[in-house]
């Protein structure tokens, strides 16, 4: 299953989204979810450090890619995010 949070790190949906994902899943990270990149020690990058994406549009036009940069997480454009839809069968949104 593929989460799309929409919401920044601390909200409910994010907290939501977290009990949620299982060991198989992926984590994309847009519009206000792309603000975790201000916030390094988040437990959503332990979690899913190698199933968790930002949108790089998102991030920036936010203005955090000096904060990407800084901290090298991963991110795909809007084709990655195509390919992550085609690649798991299910998909979720946390508003």
């Amino acid at each position: 299953m593929l989460h799309i949070l929409t919401k920044a790190p601390g909200s409910d949906a994010a907290q939501q989204m977290q009990q949620a994902v299982g060991c198989e899943d992926a984590v994309l990270l847009i519009e206000e979810g792309v603000q975790a990149v201000l916030k390094p020690h988040w437990e959503g990058w332990q979690d899913y450090h190698s199933r968790i994406y930002l949108l790089a549009e998102d991030v920036s036009s936010w203005g955090l890619g000096e904060q990407l940069e800084a901290h090298v997480f991963p991110t795909v454009d809007m084709n990655g995010f195509v390919s992550l839809t085609e690649h798991h069968l299910q998909t979720v949104t946390w508003y």
